[in-house]
C-alpha cells in the first residue's frame, strides 16, 4: 500500500472536500438523529412515555391502589460495519496523468480535484444510502433482513426484528377495501379512523402517517379521499380532483376523530448493486404500507468511529465527517487508486412498540 497516486493530494484538502458533504437528500438523519456510541453495540432505552393515567376517586380512609410503573425495555444489538469501495485502474490513472500535464501551467487545478472528489462523494453517498435503506425498510416492515438480493457483500446473517405486537400490524378494515379499488376503499373513515382509535385505547396519540410516494398516489385516487379534500363547489358539481399532500393534510386537520393525524410522504430511490453488476433501484419504504407514529423522530442512528481511523503506521489519507470515514490509498500491484467509505452505524427504532403498521392491499398483515 502507498499513500495515493493523485498528484498533490494531501489530507487537509480531502478533509475540506469531505466536510462539504451533507445528508440533506436523506430522511434518516431527521427520523433517526445521529448519536455517537462508544462500543460496537447500540443500546437504547425505550420508555413507555406519554401515558396520562388518571387518579382514582376513593372514599376517605380507604386504601389507595398502587399504579403500575411502566416497564422500560432495553433494545440492543450489534452495530454493523457499512463499507463501500471504488477504484481507478491503470487506464484511468493514465488519463489523470495527462490532465496533470495539461494543467501544470494553470493555477486553477479544479479539474484535478474533481477527479478524486468524484470518488470520495460516491463513497460518502454509498454509506448514507445504505443507512437510508436500513431506516426505511425497518419502519415499513418492522424488521430488516439482509440477503444476497439486497446486500452485495458476504456477511453473516444479520436480521433485526423489532417484534412489533401482532395487534399493531393490520390490514385494511371491515367496510373498506384494497386502496387499489378506488371506489370501495375507505382510507380515511375506516382505515385511518380504526388505527387511531385502537392506539388511543392503549394511550398512544398517533400524529403522523408515513407512506411511499406510490402509495400516496393510490390513496389520492380513491373517491373518498377526493371527496374529503374537494371544495363544496367541486362536490356539488361532482368534479373529481386528485389532491396534493398539502390539501390532504388540510382536510385531515378538520376531522376530529383523526386527532390531528398528518401524512408524511417518503419520496426516495436507492440503488443496490450486486457483485454480478445487477442493480435494483426503488423506494426502500415498502409500497402499500402505512406507518403510524406519535412523532417524526423515531429513534437514533447510533455510530462509532471506525477502527481504520486509528491504525498506527497507516499511509492512507483519511477524512471523517459525522459517522462516515473516507479513506484513500493506492496499490502498486495491481496498479489502482482506492477510495473507501466506512461507517459503524445503525438506525435504532426505539419507538417501535408504540407504532402501528397497516397493509393497504390486504385485509391482514402479510409481510
Amino acid at each position: 500500500m502507498i499513500q495515493t497516486l493523485m498528484r498533490g493530494l494531501v489530507e487537509k484538502d480531502m478533509q475540506a472536500v469531505v466536510n462539504s458533504y451533507d445528508l440533506k437528500a436523506y430522511y434518516y438523519p431527521s427520523l433517526f438523529p445521529l448519536k455517537e456510541s462508544y462500543t460496537l453495540t447500540w443500546k437504547a432505552l425505550e420508555a413507555q412515555t406519554g401515558l396520562k393515567i388518571a387518579a382514582d376517586l376513593v372514599a376517605r380512609g380507604a386504601s389507595i391502589d398502587k399504579k403500575t410503573r411502566e416497564a422500560i425495555a432495553r433494545l440492543q444489538g450489534d452495530m454493523p460495519k457499512i463499507a463501500i469501495k471504488r477504484t481507478k485502474n491503470d487506464e484511468e490513472l493514465s488519463e489523470y496523468d495527462v490532465m496533470v500535464a495539461m494543467t501544470s501551467q494553470n493555477p486553477d487545478l479544479r479539474a484535478l480535484v474533481e477527479v478524486w472528489a468524484e470518488d470520495t462523494n460516491f463513497c460518502w453517498n454509498g454509506v448514507a444510502a445504505r443507512l437510508e435503506w436500513m431506516a426505511l425498510q425497518q419502519i415499513s416492515l418492522g424488521k430488516i433482513t439482509l440477503t444476497n438480493e439486497n446486500n452485495g457483500s458476504v456477511i453473516s446473517e444479520y436480521d433485526v426484528d423489532y417484534g412489533i405486537d401482532a395487534s399493531h400490524k393490520v390490514g385494511y378494515q371491515t367496510g373498506s377495501a384494497s386502496w387499489a379499488n378506488s371506489t370501495s376503499a375507505k382510507p380515511i373513515t375506516k382505515d385511518f379512523k380504526a388505527v387511531v382509535a385502537a392506539a388511543k385505547k392503549e394511550g398512544v396519540s398517533l400524529k403522523f402517517a408515513f407512506m411511499s410516494l406510490d402509495t400516496f398516489a393510490t390513496f389520492a385516487e380513491t373517491v373518498e379521499v377526493q371527496k374529503t379534500c374537494a371544495s363544496f363547489a367541486a362536490n356539488a358539481l361532482g368534479i373529481a380532483q386528485t389532491p396534493s399532500v398539502e390539501q390532504v393534510n388540510t382536510a385531515l386537520r378538520g376531522l376530529p376523530y383523526l386527532r390531528g393525524l398528518q401524512l408524511v410522504v417518503i419520496d426516495q430511490d436507492i440503488t443496490v448493486e450486486l457483485p454480478n453488476g445487477t442493480r435494483h433501484t426503488g423506494n426502500p419504504f415498502t409500497e402499500n404500507v402505512v406507518l403510524f407514529t406519535e412523532s417524526k423522530v423515531l429513534g437514533n442512528t447510533f455510530w462509532k468511529k471506525p477502527a481504520d481511523l486509528s491504525v498506527k503506521g497507516s499511509v492512507a489519507i483519511k477524512a471523517m465527517n459525522g459517522h462516515t470515514l473516507i479513506k484513500k490509498f493506492a496499490n502498486e500491484e495491481p496498479l489502482e487508486e482506492v477510495t473507501m467509505g466506512i461507517a459503524n452505524a445503525f438506525p435504532a427504532w426505539t419507538s417501535s412498540s408504540r407504532s402501528w403498521l397497516m397493509q393497504t392491499d390486504n385485509s391482514a398483515w402479510t409481510h
